[in-house]
Order: C-alpha cells, then structure tokens, then sequence
C-alpha cells in the first residue's frame, strides 16, 4: 500500500489544506494524526477534535481501516501556565469529578507535566473522584492505545 497526502482534488482545484480555522473558546482541543484507508493505499489526514466525547468516538472506531497515528493536546497559557498556547504529544486523557461534582479533565503530556481543565488553583489531582482513563499512548512508538467506554 503507498501512502499519500491527500485525495487529488479533497478540497478543489490545487487545494490541499484549509485556510483558517477559529474557535471563540480557551479551551483545549486535540490534534490527532490519522490513517484512513482509500481504495488500496492509505492516506494521512489531520483530525481537529473539540472535546473529548468526539476523542473517544475516533479512537473508539479504529479497525483495518483507520489507524489513530499520534494524538496531541493543544492547550492554551491559562492551563499550561506558560505566556502561549502550546502543543504536545499526549501521553493520558483521564476524566474526574471535583468535590462539587463538576467534571475535570486530567492530561498527561510527554514532558510530565499534568494539565487540568480547571480555574480552580487549589485542586489536587487526588481529590479528584470517580476518575476514570480514557486514552494512554502506547509504549510503541506507531501505536496509540484506546478504551471502548464512552465518555
């Protein structure tokens, strides 16, 4: 099978990629490298999720035919207390619930660090309740693991 970048014609006459993409929100989202099988070769795109319910749906359906490649968490300065928006290769996507029940999402970044989806200064990862791990990468480098739960 060969790989290639794109359907000839996928978005117009010598197209290739979108223009511009804009979301009123400051909150994270996922940038998932994909292999989805076209005719008898399979073609790489680039998968944009806004949350983790749309996460979880495309790990969920991989099969002979698709193939999660990377996921990566795009995490803008207020969670990733840097002076930017940052990208990086997610290790865990893990949800819980705060002593309030509200639920809080715990990522896991190949630096270490560990990013909560919170303004809440105060709240520990351990106080967290109920958690449950959605995603973990894979110890091999090409793979990425999935859970068939739902978020």
């Amino acid at each position: 099978m060969q790989d290639q970048a794109g359907p000839v014609g996928m978005f117009g006459d010598d197209l290739a990629h979108f223009h511009a993409m804009s979301r009123s929100l400051a909150t994270h989202w996922y940038h998932v490298s994909v292999k989805r099988r076209h005719e008898d070769r399979f073609v790489a795109y680039e998968e944009m999720m806004n949350d983790e319910p749309r996460l979880v749906e495309l790990l969920v359906a991989q099969d002979e035919s698709l193939v999660v490649q990377e996921v990566q968490v795009v995490t803008p300065a207020w969670m990733n207390k840097r002076s930017s928006w940052k990208m990086e290769k997610l290790i865990s996507l893990s949800m819980g619930f705060n002593q309030v029940g509200v639920p809080i999402c715990v990522l896991e970044v190949e630096s270490g660090e560990v990013y909560l989806n919170t303004h809440q200064r105060d709240l520990d990862v351990d106080s967290l309740t109920e958690v449950k791990e959605f995603y973990r990468r894979s110890a091999a480098t090409t793979g990425v693991a999935s859970t068939a739960e739902p978020v």
